[in-house]
Order: C-alpha cells, then structure tokens, then sequence
C-alpha cells in the first residue's frame, strides 16, 4: 500500500515548541493534511508518546511512530523511531540519565510540558531538553538497533546540528536512512549529492500546527510496521512532496 508520512515533527515537550503541539491537536491536524502516519519526536524526550498513541486511536485514521529526537555528545541531532510508545519511553528514560544537569527555564527556553490526549497537563520536565546527551551517535545508533527501531540522522545538510558538518563528511554507519531538510530540497538542490549510499527521506520538523504535513513522504510498505518501513527504505523508493 502506499501511504504518506510526516516523521519529525515536535510536541509541546520540546521547548522549542508552540504549546499549541498537543498530540490531540497534532493527530487532527495531521488528519486535515491528508496523513497516514506520523511521529513525534521532541528533543531527548518521549514523554508525550502515550498521549500521541491515545489521540491517534480517537481521531481515527492516523497512525503513529512513537520517538525522539536525540542530540548526541557531537551534538548531532538524530532521529530514534519505535512502534510502541514503551520502546520509546524506555529510550527516552536513558536518554534523559545523560543529560547534565541543568534545569530549564521556561520563561527563557520554553515550556517543557507532557500532556494527555484530552490536553491536561501531567507534569512538566525539570532538565533542560535542548542539550547534548552524553552519548555517541554510533552507541547511539546501536543502542536503538538492539531495541528495534529505526535510527536516521536528522536534517543532515545544517550547520547546527547536521551530521555532515558537525562530523566533518558522511560516515560508514548503519543508518536506516538520512533526513534532508525541507530547505534543502526546496532550494532544488539535489539530494543525492549528500546523501551518499543512504536512502533519504524529508519531513516538516514542524514546530507549529501550521507545519503538519507541509512535508509528505509517499511510501510504499506492507504496513505501518517498523520492519516494513525499513524494508521500504532500503529501496530507495521515498518520494517527497512540499505543500
């Protein structure tokens, strides 16, 4: 079958975030822009995965990854996708142990917010989110093999936070694919001059409500499964389209 996908896209937990992002609001809008599938994956955290679960079961039609976005001790910011909100949680539970300890500061950085699929808040994250996590994206990479899930270095064409310029070129490593930003794409640069051996994919990083599905992956798989998309990917056969 083939379906579209938004796969980065950022929850009222990360405090780079609107509020607005609830995982309800997120599940509706993503139902408006004509999805299939989607993931949250806020900054070194996955406390909202239970909620996305939740909304995506009650608005119907929208399926879900549940993930994050970690920002690795090279401060590359790489994308961790499972199938079940407790794969993630576990992750997110390591990831937030290496974490410096350093208290957020809403009224500076942003709220930090987890929330359930009805928007009431259940609590609100003490650590600063938008750090490095004392971990290496290679132990990073096989930390999310070992519990099944998908690994894809995000937006790997920035300066802040892409891999190629935080690593200096493109590494041999297992990666189950390579994010190219929207920017990039938009610009007609050709992804392939970047994305080496990988197959890529792109999708809306978006922050706002207004971003959901402003980047669709058309992918055909067999399922929503994390397999069936890691089958799909490794033929290369992602196609991206802007709205």
């Amino acid at each position: 079958m083939l379906f579209k996908a938004d796969l980065h896209i950022h929850s009222c937990l990360s405090p780079c975030a609107s509020l607005e992002m609830s995982p309800s609001a997120i599940a509706e809008k993503a139902k408006s822009a004509g999805l299939d599938l989607i993931a949250i994956t806020d900054h070194n955290s996955a406390l909202n995965a239970p909620a996305l679960r939740d909304a995506c079961v009650r608005t119907g039609g929208i399926h879900a990854l549940f993930g994050m976005e970690v920002t690795t001790a090279e401060e590359i910011h790489c994308l961790a996708l499972f199938d079940h909100p407790d794969k993630a949680l576990e992750l997110g539970e390591y990831i937030y142990s290496l974490l410096p300890e350093v208290k957020n500061k809403a009224d500076k950085y942003g709220d930090q917010v987890y929330v359930d699929a009805d928007e009431n808040i259940l609590g609100e994250v003490e650590k600063f989110l938008g750090v490095a996590a004392d971990i290496s994206y290679e132990r990073l990479g096989n930390t999310v093999h070992e519990r099944g899930g998908l690994f894809i270095p995000a937006h790997i064409d920035r300066e802040i936070f892409g891999l190629i310029h935080q690593v200096g070129y493109l590494p041999d490593f297992p990666f189950d694919a390579v994010e190219i930003s929207r920017h990039y794409l938009k610009r007609g640069y050709d992804p392939n001059a970047i994305s080496g051996k990988y197959s890529y994919l792109s999708s809306s990083d978006s922050h706002y409500l207004d971003g959901v599905g402003s980047v669709i992956n058309y992918i055909e798989a067999e399922d929503f499964s994390i397999e069936a998309l890691r089958a799909a990917i490794s033929k290369k056969g992602i196609v991206t389209e802007f709205k």
